[in-house]
């Protein structure tokens, strides 16, 4: 899967740690939390990233944000380059999950090109996750198509980060639109 297995296997290891051997989870039916190694996967087999320091930034990418690891931590373990991408995609969970989504947009163009296909990969299986038939229970039509904008409006304030990523994107959010308003019945999904 990688040049360098033996930092991915280091990186899950320390995620099975810190997260107590399980996935990070979010609120039940709130969150799609992204696996880690279907992150992994879609950077290097669908977009031909082969950088292992960006495969273990999206391994790590949750935990600054969701366990007591600080960032001088990560950085003793993964070198300075995985910590400040990992820095970069920690969201301050003090604020609204709105706010965040905002922020997130805002700051987009801004990030690194790491930070940006983390970024993109996470949508991309989140986008895979709410058309797929074991979607969130709790998401509502609307919550799901609030996503689709967001995730539309951040992808876009990338750039052209990686042409093969974005048009995967492209497919990947039309088949879940089609996928969410074939099981809702609803003709309303966003266009």
């Amino acid at each position: 899967m990688s040049k360098s297995p033996s930092l991915i296997d280091k990186a899950l290891a320390f995620c099975a740690g810190k997260f107590g051997g399980a996935q990070p989870v979010g609120d039940p039916g709130i969150y799609c939390v992204p696996d880690r190694t279907e992150l992994i996967r879609i950077l290097q087999e669908e977009g031909g990233e082969s950088d292992p320091f960006l495969t273990v930034a999206a391994v790590l990418r949750q935990t600054l944000q969701l366990t007591s690891t600080n960032d001088e931590e990560i950085a003793q373990v993964f070198g300075p380059e995985v910590s400040m991408v990992v820095a970069e995609l920690t969201e301050n969970v003090k604020f609204s999950l709105a706010t965040r989504k905002a922020l997130r947009i805002l700051v987009m163009p801004s990030l690194s090109r790491k930070a940006k296909l983390v970024v993109l990969a996470e949508i991309i299986e989140t986008v895979r996750q709410i058309g797929s038939k074991t979607a969130p229970k709790n998401w509502s039509l609307q919550h799901k198509q609030d996503y689709f904008v967001w995730a539309e409006k951040a992808v876009s304030a990338m750039g052209n980060v990686n042409p093969t990523l974005l048009a995967v994107f492209a497919a990947e959010i039309e088949n879940s639109k089609l996928a969410v308003k074939s099981r809702t019945g609803s003709a309303k999904v966003v266009n």
